[in-house]
């Protein structure tokens, strides 16, 4: 009987420690979310294609966007000659995609396609989503 006791007793007094460290922890991490500020997104993109896959941004899309050939061409393991890219934005994918339908070369092979959404926070834009495709010549 007496070890009965005595294992209750011990069982009491861990579950009450337990709850009395739970609730200091629960108070200060409140507290520290309470006075964090919410961080900006200074990124200039905030979402693409394969972003819900956890995979980062390729590099070559931004010197796509920016025009930056030698980039490219680097990327892709061909001269800057070879390729040609395509850009259309709009307000959602399928916008931007229809902007480029007109544009699309027949008879060349696609090399990459690839879409992104700027950060509107960063730059104020109507049409925030911009649709890259890459064609060799």
């Amino acid at each position: 009987m007496k070890k009965y006791i005595a294992a209750t007793l011990i069982l009491l007094s861990l579950t009450l420690l337990g709850c009395a460290s739970t609730t200091g922890t629960t108070k200060s991490s409140e507290a520290n979310s309470k006075s964090e500020k919410p961080v900006k997104n200074t990124a200039r993109f905030d979402d693409w294609k394969y972003k819900g896959f956890g995979m980062p941004l390729p590099e070559w899309v931004e010197a796509a966007i920016d025009g930056k050939t030698e980039k490219l061409s680097k990327a892709f393991g061909r001269s800057a000659d070879q390729l040609e890219v395509l850009t259309g934005s709009g307000i959602n994918v399928d916008h931007s995609e229809e902007q480029l339908k007109s544009k699309i070369p027949e008879g060349k092979d696609l090399i990459e396609g690839f879409w992104v959404r700027l950060n509107t926070e960063v730059k104020k834009t109507n049409e925030p989503y911009i649709t890259v495709l890459i064609y060799e010549k």
